[in-house]
């Protein structure tokens, strides 16, 4: 699932082409709006963060976890 991907990245473990590759495969059989992995393809960093934090709120995790995915750098812009 994509928020155990999220979670890694909390703790110090993320590699923006695994993490990608990941929420790609996951999107495939999940959702289908590719909306994640289309942000991180051609959008900004704040797009990338809009589209994990509809992810959160759509899914009812606990919403402190954008405050995280708000700080921090999922692309380079």
């Amino acid at each position: 699932m994509i928020i155990d991907k999220i979670c890694d990245a909390m703790d110090g473990d993320y590699t923006p082409r695994d993490f990608y590759n990941y929420v790609s495969e996951s999107e495939c059989f999940f959702l289908e709006d590719y909306s994640i992995s289309r942000a991180m393809d051609s959008g900004t960093n704040a797009d990338v963060q809009r589209e994990l934090c509809k992810y959160i709120e759509a899914n009812l995790y606990n919403p402190e976890i954008k405050t995280f995915i708000n700080s921090f750098t999922w692309v380079e812009d």
